[in-house]
């Protein structure tokens, strides 16, 4: 489909068991830098929509990554005849700017397991504790980073080629573009700035047949 992609759309799904998210959980918070404040760091639907009540949420700075379209799905927001693109964070030389949420202490361990039931159910992340600028200091948080070692992983696309993809395709939770839509909304709702989104919706505005 994409001459440019690291793998093509798979054809089926790939679902991560019960038993090893749990494994991978317990093994990933063993090596939290603060076991008792646990931060997530919100890229992209974590921002609008993060499934738990924080018990402190801050607008925080992520350097060395930013947010890329660089895995296919094909159930969320695309079908396997029609694969759409999800959202990763991806090492780059820049900043991502996103939401940081403190989880509270005393449902800590059942948002953390709702979180990987979430984030982690394919496995298309690599989850990683990097630092994060808030106003009033930096945090350790937990960042979702894309595997490249996932069959879903398509790498960086070109603007165009990418715009193109997300302005058709559509899964059993909507269009994909609907995804781009309610992200660039979140962001500018919250202060928060990135560029490349912005620009990437009106390209997927220009595929669409859609007046900016």
């Amino acid at each position: 489909m994409s001459k440019f992609a690291v793998n093509p759309p798979p054809t089926e799904p790939v679902d991560l068991s019960e038993e090893a998210r749990r494994v991978h959980l317990t093994g990933f918070l063993a090596k939290a830098p603060e076991p008792d404040a646990i931060w997530v760091f919100g890229a992209g639907s974590l921002i609008w929509r993060p499934g738990f009540e924080p018990a402190e949420a801050r607008n925080g700075t992520l350097h060395g990554y930013s947010r890329q379209f660089s895995f296919w799905t094909i159930r969320a927001r695309g079908r396997p005849d029609n694969p759409g693109l999800g959202l990763a964070l991806e090492p780059d030389p820049g900043t991502c700017q996103g939401k940081v949420f403190r989880l509270n202490s005393h449902s800590q361990d059942e948002d953390m397991a709702a979180l990987w039931y979430r984030e982690m159910f394919s496995g298309v992340y690599f989850p990683t504790w990097c630092p994060v600028v808030t106003e009033t200091g930096m945090v350790p948080a937990i960042c979702f980073v894309g595997n490249r070692d996932h069959r879903n992983y398509a790498g960086r696309l070109p603007e165009d080629e990418a715009a193109a993809i997300i302005a058709r395709a559509e899964g059993e939770w909507g269009r994909c573009r609907e995804y781009l839509d309610l992200l660039v909304d979140a962001l500018e709702r919250e202060g928060l700035e990135d560029a490349d989104m912005v620009r990437l919706r009106d390209r997927v505005d220009h595929h669409d047949g859609v007046t900016p």
